[in-house]
C-alpha cells in the first residue's frame, strides 16, 4: 500500500490528457487539474505552513474543492472538511479546537483568528480573487511531501452523543483502502462520470473523490438541485452518483423523463431509510439499478456495499440489505457482551481492518471507548444472513438520521437548555416518508415561565445546523417522564407524544 501522493502522481502521468472535471462550461484535464493542485501546494507551505498543520474548506461542491484535496496531500498538510450546514458557532469551535491555519472559504463566515482565503463559487480559473493570487503566485514543490500511511491525512467532524462534535483522523492507509474499495464496490473504471451531487465534505461523496481520481474517471462538480439534476446528468452523461432517499424523492417530484438517465449505470442510497414504496417508484423512473450502501466515519466511509447482481438475489425484488463488506473491513455482529453472534441475531456491528480511523482528534477517551480491542463499535445494531449479506435494524444509540445527515438527541437538548425558560428537554426521531425521519422535541418549561414552540425553535437555528432544529415542538404542562434516578425516559417521552399526535 501507498500513501495519498502516489494516487495525484499516478493521475497527473497517467491520466493527464484525460478530462479531471467538468462544471458548467469548465473543464480540466488531470494535467491541468494536478498542475494547479501542485502550485497551490507551493503556496500553502511559502506561507508558512508545515506538513502536520491543519487547514480547512468550507465550500459548495466546487472544482476547486478537489484541488485543496490534491495540494494538501502533495503539501503534506491536513485537510478538514467543515459541514457548511453547522452554526457558526459549531464551526468556529471546530477551528480553535484544531487550531487551523487557514480557511478555504467559498460560503459565507467571519472565523475568529484565523486567515481566509475565498473565492466566489462561479469564478474561472485565473479570476481575480484571493484563491487564484495565491494559487498564481505557488511554485511547485520539487517533489510531494513524503507522507507515511500512518499520518493523518483528513479529519472528518462527526457530532457526539456528549453535544460536542469529535473529529476522526483519517490516514493515508485508512483513505488509499477506502480509494480501492470504491472502486470495487462501485465497480468503477476510467470511463466512469461520477456527479458529485453528496456535499464533498461527506464521506459518502468524498471517497469519490480518491476513487474516481485513481481510474482516471471524470469528477462532475455541479450543485445538487432536484430541478436542474435531470439536465446535469444528461449534459454530462453522468454514469453514477450516490444520494440519500431524501434527495431521490425530491428528484421524483419533479417528474421524470426515462430518457434523461439512460447514461446511468447505477445509483447508490443510503444515510436513511428508504421507504419500498419509493425504491420501486424510483426503480420505475430511472430504470437503473439502485443499491444501497452502508458506511460510517470512523471507519472511512463504506462498510458494506449492495452490487447490482445483489439485487437479482430478490428477483429484482426491494430488499433492505445493505451488501456485503467491502475488502478492506472485517464485520462481525456482537452481544453488549462483545460476543461475535451467530447468522440471523441481531447485535452490534463492529469493523475492523486498515479502514479503521487512527482515533478522534486529541480524544483518547472517546476513542478508546469506540476502538476498545481493534474493533470498531459503529453503535449501530443489524444481523448477517447465512451469504454473508447485512441488514441494518437500527440504531444502538438514540441518533436521528434525516435527510441523510447524523443528528444526535442530546446536542439539540443543549441547544434548547441553553434557553432560560426551558427546565427540561427531550430530543427523538419520528418516521418519516420524506425525510426518513424528523427531529421532535418535548420540553418542559420552568414555571412562572411563558414560551411558544416557535420561540424555541428560532432559538436553536442561531446555535445548530438547520438540519438538526426540531421540526416540530411540544411544551409539556408537567416535567417530563422520569425512569431510574432521575433520568428522562424518552422512550416514554417519546411514546406519549406519537399517542398524542394521532389523528
Amino acid at each position: 500500500m501507498f500513501p495519498l501522493t502516489h494516487i495525484f502522481e499516478r493521475a497527473a502521468a497517467l491520466h493527464r490528457d484525460r478530462v479531471a472535471v467538468e462544471q458548467g462550461g469548465l473543464r480540466l484535464t488531470y494535467g491541468e487539474l494536478c498542475a494547479r493542485a501542485a502550485n497551490l501546494a507551493g503556496a500553502l507551505l511559502a506561507r508558512g505552513i508545515a506538513p502536520g498543520d491543519r487547514v480547512a474548506i468550507l465550500s459548495q461542491n466546487n472544482f476547486r474543492y478537489l484541488e485543496v484535496n490534491l495540494a494538501c496531500v502533495y503539501a503534506g498538510v491536513i485537510l478538514i472538511p467543515l459541514n457548511h450546514r453547522l452554526a457558526a458557532r459549531e464551526t468556529d469551535g471546530i477551528l480553535a479546537r484544531t487550531q487551523a491555519r487557514l480557511l478555504f472559504q467559498a460560503l459565507p463566515h467571519e472565523p475568529k483568528g484565523i486567515d481566509v482565503v475565498a473565492w466566489q463559487d462561479n469564478d474561472p480559473p485565473g479570476a481575480t480573487n484571493n484563491y487564484e493570487k495565491m494559487l498564481a503566485a505557488g511554485v511547485p514543490p520539487a517533489r510531494p511531501h513524503d507522507s507515511t500511511l500512518d499520518d493523518t491525512a483528513q479529519i472528518f467532524f462527526t457530532s457526539g452523543t456528549t453535544g460536542e462534535p469529535k473529529g476522526a483522523c483519517l490516514t493515508h492507509r485508512n483513505l488509499v483502502a477506502t480509494a480501492y474499495d470504491t472502486v470495487t464496490s462501485l465497480e468503477l473504471t476510467g470511463d466512469d462520470v461520477w456527479l458529485h451531487a453528496p456535499p464533498m465534505f461527506h464521506l459518502v461523496d468524498a471517497t469519490a473523490i480518491w476513487g474516481i481520481t485513481l481510474v482516471g474517471g471524470k469528477h462532475v462538480t455541479e450543485h445538487f438541485d432536484p430541478r436542474t439534476f435531470a439536465a446535469t446528468v444528461r449534459s454530462h452523461k453522468v454514469t453514477q452518483t450516490a444520494l440519500p432517499p431524501t434527495l431521490l424523492d425530491m428528484v421524483l417530484r419533479q417528474g421524470i423523463d426515462r430518457a434523461d438517465f439512460k447514461s446511468l449505470s447505477r445509483l447508490s442510497f443510503g444515510g436513511a431509510p428508504m421507504p419500498e414504496p419509493l425504491f420501486r417508484k424510483l426503480s420505475d423512473a430511472f430504470g437503473c439499478p439502485l443499491t444501497q450502501s452502508y458506511g460510517a466515519t470512523e471507519v472511512s466511509g463504506g462498510v458494506c456495499q449492495q452490487l447490482p447482481r445483489d439485487l437479482k438475489r430478490h428477483g429484482g425484488k426491494f430488499t433492505n440489505s445493505v451488501g456485503q463488506p467491502l475488502p478492506h473491513i472485517k464485520v462481525r455482529i456482537i452481544d453488549d457482551a462483545g460476543i461475535p453472534l451467530p447468522p440471523g441475531e441481531i447485535g452490534e456491528i463492529v469493523v475492523s481492518g486498515p479502514r479503521v480511523m487512527a482515533g478522534y482528534w486529541r480524544n483518547d477517551k472517546a476513542t478508546q471507548a469506540v476502538i476498545p480491542d481493534g474493533w470498531c463499535r459503529t453503535g449501530d445494531l443489524g444481523r448477517c444472513d447465512a451469504d454473508g449479506h447485512y441488514v441494518v435494524a437500527g440504531r444502538k444509540k438514540d441518533m436521528i438520521i434525516t435527510g441523510g445527515e447524523n443528528v444526535y438527541p442530546m446536542e439539540v437538548e443543549n441547544a434548547l437548555l441553553e434557553h432560560a425558560a426551558v427546565a427540561e428537554a427531550a430530543v427523538f426521531g419520528i418516521p418519516s416518508e420524506r425525510w426518513g425521519e424528523e427531529v421532535r422535541a418535548v420540553v418542559y418549561a420552568n414555571p412562572g415561565t411563558k414560551i411558544t414552540a416557535d420561540e424555541l425553535i428560532a432559538h436553536c437555528r442561531g446555535l445548530i445546523g438547520g438540519y438538526k432544529v426540531p421540526k416540530a415542538l411540544a411544551i409539556s404542562p408537567e416535567p417530563l417522564s422520569k425512569s431510574g434516578p432521575g433520568k428522562i425516559a424518552k422512550w416514554l417521552v417519546r411514546k406519549n407524544y406519537m399517542e398524542q399526535a394521532k389523528p
